[in-house]
């Protein structure tokens, strides 16, 4: 994001990749080009990765390695951990100015099934509750979030997974494309009305 609103490139960021290539794909006049005014900011948000420091090599010029963590797991064996939200709204605001950003996606995918004819995808609620929760923080931290946007409404085909991970609020038999609202559809329902965030 440093070319968009600071017209360079982070110097550690250029330091790690002199190393792996020339840079001749950096373009005098590029920056120019790239920084220019915006109306918001987008930001896609579904997990965090930990990682510690580790001895920088040609195979890991970062200098760090993944830590596996004691937090809850999606269907995508992501780490659930709203305080990261917090973090990258509250960071980016920090960092670039304060501006009008939208999560533009959050969600999870679980292991959903229709039992009786209802999908009781709790962990799901307690998913968005949760990064919900976070937003409220980051606003009341400064934070100038305009919108948030569930990920996703429907099932749905994900590049990588096929139809395999469900992330909708919406459930889709994909042999007769029946739609059945699971719990969290419900629990998106009652929230909306209530227009209210519980911290």
């Amino acid at each position: 994001m440093d070319p968009v609103y600071k017209g360079t490139y982070p110097k550690d960021m250029l330091t790690i990749y002199e190393k792996q290539t020339d840079l001749s794909f950096l373009q005098q006049g590029d920056l120019e080009q790239i920084q220019q005014p915006i109306d918001f900011l987008g930001i896609n948000y579904y997990s965090s990765d930990f990682v510690e420091a580790s001895p920088v090599s040609t195979e890991n010029p970062a200098g760090s390695k993944p830590v596996e963590t004691s937090l809850p797991k999606t269907a995508m064996e992501w780490d659930v951990y709203p305080e990261g939200l917090y973090d990258l709204l509250v960071r980016v605001t920090n960092d670039y100015g304060k501006q009008p950003l939208y999560v533009s996606e959050n969600g999870a995918a679980y292991r959903d099934e229709v039992v009786g004819g209802e999908v009781n995808d709790e962990q799901r609620a307690d998913y968005l509750d949760q990064h919900l929760q976070s937003c409220l923080r980051a606003i009341q931290s400064g934070v100038d979030l305009r919108g948030y946007y569930v990920w996703s409404f429907l099932d749905n085909f994900e590049w990588a997974y096929g139809l395999s991970k469900r992330f909708g609020v919406v459930h889709i038999d994909f042999t007769t494309l029946k739609r059945t609202p699971k719990q969290s559809a419900y629990w998106l329902q009652a929230f909306i009305a209530s227009q209210t965030v519980h911290s």
